[in-house]
């Protein structure tokens, strides 16, 4: 892709490229430790988490065998510089100590060489200062849930921000930091001071009987890439994406200087931080909507089998098909939730089968006969299919948004290994055509064996549609005409070769994410959860609101300082996976 001339020209006079450890300017040992005493001990030198399963110094067998019992469990890798929940650039998995499989040896790879633990604001500004003195590739790191190796860099220094947290507090009416009165909203709001997760989040909209809008996850950070890449989640289908919530974010930009961005202020940051994804600057804390809780959430769990299974499983993955065409109207009728199907896993998934379907849905505000009565065309279209599926289903009243978040939602899949994904907005015309449904549904399905699964987030249509006259909005506008985002997932093992890895990759992007875009050739994808090697990302993750996000780009971060990949402006660079981060 040709770049920009006019990112070239932004761009082009700073640097040619970023300093790796390799390279004669970087920093001798003696600059760290004067950096170290700058900032009061918070510097880390990384070292790889399962390390000492590998041969050499720090090689140790009790804390390997530790190691290996921790690696999937989410808060061991949250609370590691390097901890990853499904590491895009895995490098030194844990392997068998006794196998001595570690004999070749470990390094970083992509991973920081050195992380912040960040506890204070000064802790990131001199962090910026010091990165751009020395020329060395910045990352920002929070919890490690992050799908596409946006948090990693070869050579880089990462600003940990974990441990940032001030406080959440809640406001019975918005009041904002610097008075604005543009955003129009008289409700209530949750003000989140650090880097925080959903679940803590939670636990003070709890205590104040309100709702916010988080991921169906409650581990993500709340103010970072969820909320700026758009932000999916229960609740997002009646009151906006996680990006529409945004009323204010305090901001620290690369010179260091801390800006709060809203309807007044800083309105094209504030735009390009309410959908545009990261990468303009440092969130320190943000605004978002609180709504009253509501007094009843009905949802609806529906299990699909085959009665007799085969090797392509043609009958299940029809039954798919059907059931993709009936999600416009499921939405439309006040649903919203998460389906997945599976095609000849390694192991059961739905009951004792290693194929089939299942779903949660959901209908906020309404009780059980109101959701009863949406449900008829659903259950009309499986009673087509006769005796040849396994059908379970349970429609459950809950009393209030949380008691149904608790029980339906809140847990996510165990972390450790790498996920290759692509994902696809779909609007009611796309899945108009069975056959093409059909189709499209064989492709991305994959083989049996290979463990592919693919997920249909029922997450937008209601409020999302609502807000497409938004102007304060950032995000790709065809959020606001899709109902639904279909998430194809291939799973890779942390044994697998290089080799191994890059069929995938190429599996993702060339086989099943060219299917689905073919199914919907005029929407997009979401950012979050996309392909990071999809060769027409701009166009898909941003559509026509890149323009702006560019400028904004530009505005706020002149020499491209929080450079990711996929970004906005990351077409200007070449990202080596080991080597310097250079121009394009």
């Amino acid at each position: 892709m040709q770049m920009p001339h006019k990112i070239r020209q932004q761009y082009g006079l700073i640097y040619y490229h970023c300093q790796v450890p390799d390279d004669e300017c970087w920093p001798p040992d003696e600059t760290w430790d004067a950096f170290n005493s700058t900032l009061g001990g918070k510097l880390i030198k990384s070292k790889p988490v399962a390390i000492s399963c590998y041969t050499g110094p720090q090689q140790d067998a009790g804390q390997c065998s530790h190691v290996s019992e921790m690696w999937s469990d989410k808060a061991f890798q949250t609370e590691q510089p390097l901890g990853r929940y499904y590491s895009y650039n895995i490098t030194c998995p844990p392997v068998d100590f006794g196998a001595r499989l570690g004999d070749s040896g470990c390094n970083l790879g992509q991973l920081p060489v050195y992380a912040v633990n960040v506890t204070a604001h000064h802790h990131i500004s001199e962090t910026l200062a010091f990165a751009q003195r020395h020329n060395i590739r910045l990352t920002i790191v929070n919890t490690g849930h992050e799908l596409n190796g946006r948090a990693d860099g070869f050579g880089s220094i990462a600003v940990w921000i974990r441990h940032l947290r001030n406080g959440i507090r809640f406001q019975p009416r918005f009041n904002s930091t610097t008075g604005c009165t543009g955003s129009g909203w008289s409700g209530s709001a949750v003000h989140i001071d650090g880097a925080w997760q959903w679940r803590d989040v939670h636990g003070v909209a709890r205590r104040h009987n309100v709702i916010v809008v988080s991921g169906g996850s409650d581990s993500p950070g709340a103010t970072g890439g969820w909320l700026s890449g758009g932000g999916h989640g229960p609740a997002s289908r009646n009151y906006g994406l996680g990006a529409d919530q945004l009323l204010e974010a305090e901001v620290m930009l690369a010179d260091g200087r801390v800006v709060f961005a809203n309807h007044c202020q800083h309105t094209d940051l504030f735009r390009a931080l309410r959908g545009g994804g990261p990468g303009y600057g440092i969130v320190l804390g943000t605004m978002v909507k609180a709504y009253p809780n509501v007094g009843a959430v009905t949802a609806h769990r529906l299990n699909v089998s085959s009665v007799r299974p085969t090797d392509d499983n043609a009958e299940l993955l029809d039954v798919v098909s059907v059931l993709m065409q009936s999600h416009p109207d499921l939405v439309d009728a006040g649903f919203a939730g998460y389906a997945t199907w599976f095609r000849g896993m390694t192991s059961a998934v739905v009951g004792d089968s290693s194929s089939g379907y299942k779903h949660s849905i959901w209908n906020i505000g309404e009780g059980r006969e109101a959701a009863e009565a949406a449900l008829i065309p659903l259950r009309m279209k499986l009673s087509m299919f006769g005796d040849e599926l396994l059908i379970e289903e349970t429609l459950i009243q809950y009393n209030d948004y949380w008691s149904f978040y608790d029980a339906e939602l809140g847990r996510d899949g165990p972390p450790g290994d790498s996920l290759f994904i692509t994902s696809r907005l779909l609007d009611r015309n796309s899945v108009e055509d069975g056959e093409a449904v059909r189709e499209a549904v064989e492709i991305v399905s994959g083989k049996p064996g290979e463990n592919t699964f693919n997920i249909v987030a029922l997450v937008s249509g209601g409020k999302v549609f609502e807000d497409a006259n938004d102007t304060t909005s950032g995000l790709n506008p065809a959020w606001r005409s899709s109902h639904m985002v279909l998430l194809t997932v291939r799973p890779v093992s942390r044994s697998a070769t290089h080799d191994q890895r890059q069929a995938v990759i190429d599996d993702v992007t060339m086989v099943k994410g060219a299917a689905t875009k073919k199914l919907a050739p005029d929407t997009g994808a979401y950012m979050n959860e996309g392909d990071r090697n999809d060769p027409d990302y701009i166009q898909n993750f941003y559509g026509d609101a890149y323009d702006g996000h560019q400028a904004a780009k530009e505005k706020y971060d002149p020499k491209g300082v929080f450079y990711c990949p996929t970004c906005v402006g990351a077409a200007a660079f070449i990202d080596q996976p080991d080597g310097p981060l250079c121009m394009a």
